[in-house]
């Protein structure tokens, strides 16, 4: 499914509710790529939890089940789309909940998550959008607010998002703005070579917006009730390029 208007391509994959590719001007941001561990990957949200997140507690599946779910398109606008999926409470995470993810291609590009509890019992939600980003020099010298963050991708790591962040790659800079992440996951995927070293895929990697991570899943604020409606927004400015 491919959304294009005011200089921005979206290629939205329903199955699983990714985005395949967003390009501005003819410049890839995000992508979808073949990683050096064998797997595919591209851009998805964690919900309704992140990374190991109740694996244990509610036998959630690692970055939960929204990216394994299939999702209905509608189109709200010649520039705004959405796409909506509608999860299985089970006796372990005992609520349905309507998730919804709008798109809006602007003057930025403003990528929102929804979520609505309609039945059930109270449950905890952290949302993360696994964005991945394109990097064709590389990420050695990917800053976030004048920050290197070449050893957080290296090991999985994370840091604090402030209302707006300067991402700056080698090739273009981007801002990206959010009142609801607090923080971002730095990764890109790796395999042990022979000798045990780390060799990792260069040509992206992922900054993933985070509501709270770690220690938010479970917390008081993560609670959702029946009835609640909870919504997380990012905004990206795509500026230079190099």
């Amino acid at each position: 499914m491919n959304i294009c208007s005011n200089n921005w391509s979206l290629t939205i994959n329903l199955n699983g509710g990714r985005i395949d590719e967003l390009f501005f001007k003819g410049q890839k941001i995000l992508g979808t790529y073949a990683r050096i561990d064998g797997k595919m990957g591209n851009t998805h949200i964690c919900a309704p939890s992140f990374d190991k997140e109740g694996e244990e507690t509610y036998n959630l599946p690692f970055h939960g089940y929204a990216r394994t779910l299939q999702w209905d398109f509608e189109k709200i606008a010649e520039n705004v789309v959405q796409i909506k999926t509608i999860t299985t409470s089970t006796k372990t995470y005992p609520a349905k909940l309507e998730l919804i993810q709008r798109f809006v291609l602007d003057e930025t590009f403003k990528h929102s998550v929804e979520v609505k509890h309609i039945d059930g019992l109270e449950v905890p939600v952290n949302i993360g959008i696994h964005y991945y980003w394109d990097t064709p020099k590389g990420w050695n010298d990917v800053q976030i607010n004048n920050t290197n963050i070449k050893t957080n991708i290296e090991t999985n790591g994370n840091m604090k998002l402030l209302p707006e962040n300067i991402i700056k790659f080698p090739h273009a800079t981007y801002k990206l703005s959010t009142k609801e992440f607090h923080s971002a996951a730095l990764w890109t995927s790796f395999k042990l070579n022979e000798l045990g070293i780390k060799k990792y895929s260069t040509d992206f990697c992922c900054i993933e917006p985070i509501i709270g991570w770690p220690g938010y899943f479970g917390t008081e604020k993560s609670i959702l009730n029946k009835g609640g409606t909870k919504t997380y927004a990012i905004e990206i400015c795509a500026g230079e390029r190099t």
